[in-house]
């Protein structure tokens, strides 16, 4: 058999890692590719139409002939908006729940904007402010020019009904983690007559609702909070499925609860929105305790 020389070994293992790296980059480069386009593909741009007007600071239409309003409100969810890089104008973002109450709005805008709705944010209106309109009225052309000048896009899939729901007249936005719970102080359910019930101050419940796995195991843990109570109520109200009914299957609850506690979720429960009393005359959870509450519960499965 015919020997292969060093120095030609030497160029044919060179040629192959230079094949190998080309390879190598290719690949990097189709996954990099493949990440842009899932990103792109999670996104729609959509068309607006603008109308002659403004949005007051209660979200509600107000006449102003030197702003544009969208008149109606869209799916927001992943909501991205790119102004034009000579763009003139400046805009506004007014978020709305589901039945179309107003939440909350930013400040005047005039960079890329990218974030997350408030909770409860289902839909949203733009308001257009032109930075240097001539005669501050909006002529026809630029009711044209004027919104041509930003690009919006939202996710593709808003799943309002998957991500909304009406219980007792309450907007409640679902959550899939304890981090985004959100509770209110000063509000609890009353079970028996199936109503909310305010302005009380020993309660503490979570107005957003959390997505769980049946059959999970909830623990609670509010040992820190031994300085301040003695003795706490812990509820945790189980739901089949969306919409949320009257039909809760279990309504557990510990007493003594400052201390380490578990529960096992029924295997049917999909939902459930949590609950603390404390069961002392005269003294109830502190607005600082209530930001705390997420921190106190985890899941397993």
């Amino acid at each position: 058999k015919m020997k292969i020389k060093l120095k030609t070994k030497n160029i044919i293992k060179n040629i192959a890692l230079a094949l190998a790296g080309v390879a190598a980059i290719t690949a990097v480069g189709f996954g990099v590719k493949t990440i842009v386009d899932y990103t792109k593909d999670d996104l729609k741009q959509i068309s607006l139409n603008y109308e002659v007007g403004n949005l007051g600071t209660d979200g509600k239409f107000v006449d102003n002939e030197s702003t544009l309003y969208t008149k109606e409100a869209f799916g927001c969810y992943g909501l991205q908006i790119k102004p034009d890089f000579d763009s003139t104008v400046n805009y506004q973002i007014f978020y709305y729940d589901i039945l179309d109450n107003y939440i909350s709005s930013t400040s005047s805008l005039s960079d890329g904007f990218s974030g997350e709705a408030p909770v409860n944010g289902a839909y949203a209106r733009i308001v257009i402010e032109p930075r240097n309109d001539e005669d501050g009225k909006i002529s026809w052309a630029e009711k044209i020019k004027y919104p041509s000048q930003l690009t919006v896009k939202v996710n593709k899939n808003q799943n309002i009904n998957d991500r909304f729901d009406v219980f007792k007249g309450k907007v409640m936005q679902v959550v899939s983690d304890i981090e985004s719970l959100v509770f209110t102080n000063g509000l609890s359910f009353n079970e028996e007559t199936f109503s909310w019930v305010d302005n009380e101050r020993n309660s503490v419940t979570s107005t957003t609702v959390l997505k769980v796995t049946g059959g999970s195991t909830i623990n609670v843990d509010l040992s820190s909070l031994r300085e301040t109570h003695s003795k706490a109520v812990f509820k945790v109200y189980q739901f089949s499925g969306l919409p949320l009914n009257d039909n809760i299957s279990k309504d557990c609850f510990f007493t003594h609860v400052l201390e380490s506690k578990s529960i096992v979720l029924d295997k049917s429960t999909k939902y459930i929105i949590l609950a603390f009393n404390t069961m002392e005359a005269n003294v109830g959870f502190s607005a600082t305790e209530a930001l705390r509450m997420p921190s106190f519960i985890s899941v397993t499965k």
